[in-house]
């Protein structure tokens, strides 16, 4: 039997970020997605249901941010997808990511829009040159709306 060529490769780990993961990614490595720690369990940062096309603007969002590299998209500032990390001090979610491990609490937690305010954020953790999507927040439930 002859030998898969598409193999998945692991998430690499090192020790440059203190808890093990690897943090950084080379300069012109392609930005990737996961899903690996998806948590569909809290209802309000992950709903059930989802308005007619967001999954096709899902979709199509995370086809247009792999044609980044990891730096492009952590750098520039495009008013389109409004990439940033997360300060948790400053959302409705003090606490973070309280599904994952301690090790990767620990990692960058960052989110992008996929379109302006229509569908929501894109909420997850940078690891090496991967954005783990945590969270699909549709209704602002990280950052409310302010009044």
């Amino acid at each position: 039997m002859a030998k898969s060529q598409n193999k998945i490769k692991k998430t690499k780990v090192g020790s440059n970020t203190g808890s093990g993961v690897r943090a950084t990614a080379p300069d012109d490595e392609s930005l990737k997605f996961s899903f690996r720690f998806f948590d569909p369990s809290d209802k309000e940062v992950c709903p059930e249901t989802f308005k007619e096309g967001y999954t096709q603007t899902l979709m199509q969002r995370l086809r247009d941010l792999s044609r980044f590299t990891v730096k492009e998209f952590r750098t520039t500032n495009h008013k389109s997808v409004r990439g940033h990390k997360i300060d948790w001090g400053k959302t409705a979610r003090p606490d973070g990511f309280t599904n994952l491990n301690e090790q990767f609490q620990m990692c960058e937690p960052w989110q992008f829009q996929l379109t302006a305010n229509e569908h929501g954020r894109v909420h997850g953790v940078f690891v090496g040159g991967c954005f783990y999507v945590i969270w699909l927040d549709h209704h602002h439930a990280v950052y409310p709306k302010r009044k």
